[in-house]
């Protein structure tokens, strides 16, 4: 599934800990990696300018450590521009299986401005988009370095949201513990609303049942109320090392797809996300 990747860095401390995020989502060491740095101002692009020998170096010395991990097809490329014009079409021209981007500041978008280059790249992109959280202290360190420990995932049980299985079974060696949750939105009655939990608590069941033929611990949630506060709630709780969700439903924009509880988990999550699209399901 993720046979090529796209890490995109900035050079920021916050893009540092991408490398450590790609050995855990790929493990895989025949794993194709294009680094990329767009450069915003295009005099900075000029190969003989310090601006662009300096981030050079320092992108150079990212691809050597992956190939001194054992990443051979690990390669660099630069471009100038819209930084997610650039991202978009490098994803295209390399076909890239993962984007990696990093985010900065307390949570994922702490002004929510829907321009932002990540924001643009997760309510756009056709591919699984990875988005990084800022390391704040050692234990957060270490749940980057072992992204797997353990992972959220949220489910309303359509085949878009199951497509984060697919990801569980590729990695299911490296995986520890997988908590899934179901959250009900709406119902008539007491009555409907116990028997939308207890109808989904037994197809959570058998999502654990599987997880334990892969050797995983796994356990479930059903909650009630708005989706996306549910689940970050849980990811807080549970102290997850990751949320995996795919994202379904329709945005207001023609080529853009992005559900909204995808979306606000995505603008106030604190846990690092890896976003599928709805296209990313079996037929993979």
């Amino acid at each position: 599934m993720f046979d090529k990747v796209l890490l995109a860095t900035d050079l920021t401390e916050e893009a540092d800990g991408l490398v450590h995020c790609f050995y855990s989502l790929c493990p895989d060491v025949d794993t194709e990696i294009t680094v990329a740095h767009v450069f915003k101002d295009k005099s900075d692009a000029d190969p003989d300018s310090s601006a662009y020998k300096k981030v050079q170096s320092r992108v150079k010395a990212v691809v050597a450590e992956l190939r001194r991990a054992g990443y051979e097809e690990a390669h660099e490329l630069y471009r100038s521009g819209e930084v997610f014009e650039e991202l978009t079409d490098i994803a295209e021209e390399e076909d890239a299986g993962l984007i990696m981007v990093a985010s900065h500041g307390k949570g994922f978008f702490k002004s929510a401005l829907l321009g932002s280059t990540t924001f643009d790249l997760a309510r756009a992109t056709d591919r699984p988009l990875f988005v990084s959280k800022p390391v704040e202290n050692d234990e957060e360190e270490m749940l980057q370095r072992n992204l797997l420990h353990r992972i959220l995932v949220p489910t309303d049980f359509s085949l878009k949201s199951l497509s984060a299985l697919d990801v569980i079974r590729m990695l299911r060696e490296h995986i520890n513990e997988v908590v899934f949750v179901h959250v009900v939105e709406r119902s008539r009655s007491q009555t409907d609303l116990d028997d939308k939990m207890r109808t989904a608590g037994l197809r959570l069941q058998e999502l654990v049942d599987e997880m334990k033929i892969f050797g995983i611990k796994a356990t479930y949630h059903v909650r009630k109320g708005a989706a996306s506060k549910e689940i970050l709630r849980l990811a807080e709780k549970e102290d997850v090392s990751l949320i995996v969700m795919a994202k379904t439903g329709a945005g207001l924009v023609k080529g853009l797809v992005m559900g909204s509880t995808a979306q606000n988990v995505t603008l106030n999550a604190e846990r690092s996300l890896l976003l599928l699209p709805p296209e990313n399901a079996a037929e993979e």
